[in-house]
């Protein structure tokens, strides 16, 4: 079998912007972006996952999911389970920046974002990655 290693890395990714950079230098020096996937885990939930398939594998839905069909969107998060043992990394990394920053952000981006080139298949994360980008780099900092 033929197969294709990357180093998974799962967020927190640092704890502050100086941290982040360094571990993207040290990172660098050994590993090609292409060998690098940086993910939250928010992200492999279920109901996220399936947002992308509802919004481009269904074929009535994909043509009006757009900018001139909808004019507003609210994410609403609701976790009735606690912090279930994570207090402590809410104390540090800050439960506004892990929900808000990280989890609320990636599912605006993918209900947001433009079709990409691929949704599966060989890199098509990175096609994914790229139309979030563009999502994200268009709002606004508040």
């Amino acid at each position: 079998a033929k197969g294709f290693n990357r180093l998974i890395v799962e967020k927190p990714f640092g704890h502050d912007t100086e941290s982040a950079a360094k571990l993207s230098k040290d990172l660098g020096e050994i590993f090609t972006e292409d060998y690098l996937y940086r993910i939250d885990h928010y992200l492999g939930k279920e109901m996220v996952q399936n947002l992308i398939t509802l919004r481009f594998g269904n074929a009535f839905l994909e043509p009006i999911w757009n900018r001139d069909t909808i004019s507003s969107v609210t994410i609403s998060f609701k976790e009735d389970i606690g912090t279930m043992g994570r207090g402590g990394y809410f104390d540090s990394y800050g439960i506004i920046r892990d929900v808000m920053q990280n989890h609320l952000m990636q599912v605006l981006s993918v209900i947001a974002m433009e079709p990409p080139v691929k949704v599966a298949g060989k890199n098509y994360s990175n096609y994914v990655r790229d139309e979030k980008v563009k999502v994200l780099s268009c709002i606004e900092p508040w």
